[in-house]
């Protein structure tokens, strides 16, 4: 579905149904955020990618936003997800930031949780400083304040 304010196609996908050359975007659009812009040295292609539900914001084939949905206990990492499926790399592109597509982004990603696992709450494994944006959202920490890659984080639940 195309997003009229920045002519950008909405695509929610598995990770097989996406063309190489929006695999090779997606990891690139990550790598820039994640490890160059957040300094954040950590392995960011996790063995998850093709296990999860990725919703893309494309121009083209360049991912400019895009985050996974990890489905009910399949990542290791975070056994505090449980039982519920979780939103994770949320992110969006530096050209794309100030115009509310974060808040689209989520919107979509809440929706692919609703419609693929009704009835479950939503866990998230948020960077602290966003706390607000995701409460906004709904999402209500649980737990403390911990430290994740050198980066403060924050355990969320958004309420089935």
């Amino acid at each position: 579905m195309p997003d009229t304010r920045n002519n950008l196609n909405w695509v929610t996908c598995r990770f097989e149904d996406m063309s190489p050359f929006q695999v090779y975007s997606l990891l690139k659009l990550r790598q820039q955020i994640f490890i160059i812009e957040q300094e954040c040295i950590f392995p960011e292609i996790d063995g998850l990618d093709p296990v999860c539900l990725h919703i893309l914001a494309l121009d083209g084939n360049d991912v400019l936003a895009a985050t996974r949905i990890v489905g009910p206990g399949l990542d290791p990492d975070h056994a505090e997800q449980g039982d519920r499926p979780a939103i994770g790399r949320v992110v969006t592109s530096e050209v794309l930031r100030g115009q509310g597509i974060g808040r689209v982004l989520m919107a979509r990603a809440i929706e692919a949780c609703a419609d693929n696992f009704a009835g479950k709450p939503i866990y998230l494994n948020a960077q602290l400083y966003l706390r607000d944006f995701y409460q906004g959202l709904g999402f209500v920490q649980f737990g403390d304040e911990y430290d994740e890659d050198g980066i403060a984080h924050i355990s969320m639940e958004r309420p089935a």
